[in-house]
């Protein structure tokens, strides 16, 4: 009596394929093949729909693998090899090594493939072949699509598979990005919070404290079946991460920023990092969020030194921007009791280790004081006094660096045009 084989139909449609491959095809072809084939007996299908030939991590062949392993099939039929994949050397270690040692029998229909009645040294030679020339057939696919994305990037075109957060894609023109309302005012909000002197830390908690949608709980709330690596167990909750990529992203001034990765070719998947400096970037493509004058100052903060003190959620005021105008080392930030008085003021850090002459010494509200004198003497001389009593919180958020010398005395970097600038957006 012949053996009869407990068969799964294995079917792949990768997004370039042609509707000649389509998925119903090729159902209806390996059913047809299977009737003609009384020893067979088609017991389920497995479908990779989107999935490319090239590696072999596809959930549907993937399941069915292990169903193999484990006994419940021992015949795959595919429509032609290039269902199968399009892999030269996995494709081989398949026929040649996995499934004999498993007991498979394979069936390949259109190139008149079947592992069970091998017809000798000519399937030898012919396999081999038409691996590789499916092989061939996708590294050419891969070449032509990505230098079709490149042109496309350096138009400023959208390629992304989703529209980054506070942007969506325009419904008529999916490589155009317009402004999502509601996600881009959470964003101008982060920018606005920042420039008041909230750290990262003290705006995620308060996004989370608002119960505004995280980013990717956000894509998911719109119907997107977005993934990512950034999501912390069940809830998906903002991040220091999250706040600083959008702090950071100057999408958000309208620029377009993409190739900021790539993989090695097109068989190897593995994501990897490009240098800034060979980012594609293509400016005013879409509608700006926040002024560049805003998002260039904020970014200035960034890189500073404005950690958070112990126990304290907002920053200090002079926090980053205060140096001994002798050594150039940071001044750091003292608090002392005296008579139930408690003062605070800045030393330099260096001259407790001998490095500086001067600890250089000034009290903090004697230091404000005389900071905001030297801004409204600057704004009375241009008659912007005004701007200066409602912005003072930004006003010192757009000093540079400040200098401190002997005696009390200070050196104001600073460029108070990006103030108006600011105010235009």
């Amino acid at each position: 009596m012949n053996q009869i084989f407990i068969a799964a139909a294995y079917i792949r449609l990768s997004r370039e394929d042609e509707e000649s491959s389509s998925i119903e095809n090729q159902k209806a072809f390996i059913q047809e093949f299977v009737k003609q084939n009384l020893d067979i007996r088609l017991m389920k299908e497995k479908v990779d729909d989107g999935f490319s030939g090239v590696n072999f991590q596809r959930p549907a062949f993937q399941e069915m693998l292990e169903e193999a392993k484990r006994g419940e099939i021992n015949c795959i039929i595919v429509k032609d090899l290039s269902r199968f994949g399009r892999n030269y050397i996995e494709v081989g270690n398949y026929l040649e090594r996995i499934f004999p040692l498993l007991g498979i029998r394979f069936i390949a229909i259109t190139d008149q493939y079947d592992s069970e009645n091998r017809s000798g040294r000519s399937d030898y030679f012919l396999l081999p072949v038409k691996n590789l020339i499916n092989d061939s057939y996708s590294r050419d696919i891969s070449i032509k699509v990505r230098s079709q994305l490149e042109a496309m990037r350096r138009r400023g075109e959208f390629t992304g598979a989703f529209a980054v957060y506070g942007y969506c894609k325009d419904p008529e023109n999916k490589n155009q990005l317009v402004k999502d309302p509601y996600a881009a005012t959470i964003v101008k909000k982060i920018f606005e919070w920042k420039l008041i002197g909230m750290n990262q830390q003290e705006i995620s908690e308060r996004l989370n404290q608002m119960k505004i949608l995280s980013p990717l709980q956000y894509k998911k709330a719109m119907g997107l079946k977005f993934e990512s690596g950034f999501c912390q167990g069940t809830q998906g909750k903002w991040t220091v991460t999250a706040v600083n990529r959008i702090l950071k992203n100057e999408v958000y001034i309208g620029t377009m920023v993409q190739g900021r990765v790539t993989t090695p070719n097109y068989k190897v998947k593995v994501r990897t990092m490009i240098e800034e400096k060979d980012w594609i970037k293509v400016k005013n493509r879409h509608e700006p969020v926040v002024g560049e004058a805003v998002f260039r100052k904020v970014n200035k903060m960034l890189e500073k030194d404005t950690r958070t003190a112990p126990k304290e959620k907002k920053l200090y005021l002079f926090a980053g921007m205060l140096f001994c105008r002798d050594c150039r080392q940071s001044m750091v930030r003292k608090t002392t009791v005296y008579q139930e008085r408690r003062y605070v003021y800045y030393v330099c850090s260096s001259y407790r280790g001998g490095n500086c002459k001067s600890n250089h010494k000034i009290r903090e509200d004697v230091l404000e004081k005389t900071v905001l004198l030297v801004i409204r003497q600057w704004f009375l001389h241009t008659g912007k006094e005004k701007a200066v009593l409602e912005k003072r919180c930004l006003v010192m958020w757009l000093i540079d660096t400040i200098f401190i010398c002997e005696n009390n005395e200070i050196e104001i970097l600073a460029d108070f045009s990006d103030l108006y600038q600011s105010q235009d957006h």
